[in-house]
C-alpha cells in the first residue's frame, strides 16, 4: 500500500478540492467576510469594528479562526494576482480559467484549510500502530468527514488536527509541544475544550516533573490576541471577548439541528433553553464527567484516555444544550484511534453506525445537495428514531470501553 500511498492521497486531495466547488454554505460568507476585513481593516481592534463594517454578521470566532480565514483570502488575493498576470503575458494562457478562479476560487481557498487538516488528521493516525496508515485512509474516505470539511466547509477538522496531534505528542511525553498545539486548537475554535482536564490528569499521573510546560497552552493563545488587542488588559478582553460574543454564538435554543437526547422530546431547532432543561443536562454532564475522570485517575494509560475523550464528547453531544449537529465531530478521529491500534469487527462496525448516524444528521443541517426522495424522510419519526440510535451506540460505546480500554 506505502507504494500507491502518494496517488492515493493525491487522488483524494484532488476530490475534495472539487467538492469544494459544488456547494456553498451561508457559513463561508462570513468567513470571507471576516477574512477580508482582517486583510483589509487590520487585526488591531478589529473585534470592535461596528455592524455596519460586516455584510452579514459581525465576527463571532476566535482570533485563530480569523488568521485561518484571512490566511485563506491571502491565498485567493495571490493566486488570483498571478492567475491575471500569466493571462495577460502569455497569449495561449486559457482566459476561461481567470474567471472560473474569480468565481470558484474563494470557495477553494476559504475551505482549503479543512480539507488539508483532512490530511493532517490522517498523518496524526499513521503515527499509531501497524494499522495506521488503514485508518487514516478509512478517516479520509468516510463520507461524513470529506462532506464536513471540503463539501459544507466546517473548521471541524482543524480543531481536530491540532488536539489530535498534541495527543500523539502527549503520548510520546512532549508536554510542551501538546500544550502548544492544543493551545492553538482552543484559540481557533473551543469545541475541544472539554480536553483539558482529562488532558491535565493523564499529565498529572505520567509526566508529573514536567507539569510545568503545561503554561504552552496559554502562551500561544496570548500571542495571538495580542495582534487584536496589543493592550495591558488583554487577558481581561480576551475573556469578555470569549464571555459576550463567542461563547454564546447565534443560538440560545435547546438544540441546533441536533438529533440528541433532546430532540426526544423537543423539535430539533427554534426551541428557547429552558432552565429545568439546563440543570438536568448539567447533572447529567457532571455525573458523566466524575465517571470518566474517575476511570482515567484510576488507569491513567494513553487508550484509555483517548477512549474516556470519545466517551464524554459522545456524551457532550448527546446531553448538552445549544448543541449543533456538528459537535460528534470529534468522537471520530478519537474512534479512528481504536481502528489503527486495535482493529476489529466490533471496532469497525460501531465506527459504521455512528459515521452513518452522523452523516444522516449533518444532511439535515442545509440539505444539501437537495435530493427531494431523501428530504421527504426527514420526519419527526425518523429524526427521534434517529436520537435513539445515537442513545443506543452510546451505550454500546461504554460496553466496547471495557475491552479496548481496560488494559495498559
Amino acid at each position: 500500500m506505502k507504494k500507491f500511498l502518494p496517488l492515493i492521497l493525491l487522488i483524494l486531495l484532488g476530490f475534495r478540492l472539487w467538492l469544494a466547488t459544488q456547494a456553498k454554505h451561508g457559513d463561508m460568507y462570513n468567513n470571507l467576510d471576516w477574512g477580508r476585513g482582517a486583510v483589509t481593516f487590520g487585526l488591531r481592534d478589529f473585534y470592535e469594528l461596528p455592524k455596519e463594517a460586516w455584510p452579514h454578521s459581525r465576527p463571532n470566532q476566535p482570533p485563530g479562526s480569523i488568521l485561518l480565514h484571512a490566511g485563506s483570502v491571502i491565498v485567493f488575493d495571490t493566486i488570483d494576482s498571478a492567475i491575471k498576470q500569466l493571462n495577460r503575458q502569455i497569449p495561449l494562457f486559457p482566459s476561461q480559467l481567470v474567471w472560473w478562479w474569480e468565481t470558484s476560487g474563494p470557495l477553494v481557498a476559504i475551505k482549503l484549510p479543512s480539507i488539508l487538516s483532512d490530511l493532517a488528521i490522517f498523518s496524526a493516525l499513521s503515527r499509531f500502530g501497524n494499522a495506521g496508515l488503514v485508518a487514516g485512509l478509512v478517516f479520509l474516505l468516510n463520507p461524513a468527514m470529506w462532506y464536513e470539511s471540503s463539501y459544507w466547509g466546517q473548521t471541524d477538522s482543524v480543531v481536530a488536527a491540532l488536539s489530535l496531534w498534541s495527543l500523539v505528542f502527549l503520548s510520546r511525553g512532549k508536554i510542551a509541544h501538546s500544550a502548544t498545539l492544543l493551545g492553538l486548537s482552543l484559540i481557533t475554535k473551543v469545541s475541544w475544550a472539554p480536553i483539558l482536564p482529562f488532558w491535565l490528569i493523564y499529565i498529572y499521573k505520567n509526566h508529573r516533573p514536567h507539569l510545568h510546560q503545561i503554561i504552552w497552552v496559554a502562551i500561544l493563545p496570548l500571542l495571538i490576541s495580542i495582534l487584536f488587542h496589543p493592550q495591558l488588559d488583554l487577558p481581561i478582553w480576551l475573556t469578555q471577548l470569549f464571555v459576550g460574543r463567542i461563547l454564546p454564538g447565534e443560538s440560545s435554543f435547546i438544540t441546533v439541528n441536533a438529533f440528541n437526547f433532546w430532540h426526544l422530546f423537543f423539535a430539533s431547532d427554534r426551541v428557547p433553553g429552558r432552565p429545568l432543561v439546563t440543570g438536568i443536562s448539567l447533572a447529567i454532564l457532571t455525573l458523566l464527567f466524575f465517571i470518566c475522570a474517575r476511570s482515567l485517575w484510576r488507569k491513567p494509560w494513553f487508550d484509555n484516555l483517548m477512549y474516556t475523550l470519545a466517551i464524554f464528547f459522545f456524551g457532550y453531544f448527546l446531553f448538552s444544550t445549544r448543541i449543533h449537529e456538528r459537535y460528534l465531530y470529534p468522537t471520530f478521529p478519537l474512534i479512528s484511534y481504536f481502528l489503527a491500534i486495535k482493529l476489529s469487527r466490533r471496532i469497525t462496525l460501531f465506527y459504521l453506525l455512528i459515521s452513518t448516524l452522523f452523516l444522516i444528521n449533518i444532511y439535515s443541517g442545509w440539505f444539501a445537495p437537495k435530493v427531494g426522495l431523501l428530504i421527504k424522510m426527514y420526519t419527526p419519526e425518523f429524526t427521534k428514531s434517529i436520537s435513539v440510535a445515537y442513545l443506543l451506540a452510546f451505550a454500546w460505546a461504554f460496553e466496547l470501553k471495557s475491552i479496548y480500554a481496560a488494559k495498559k
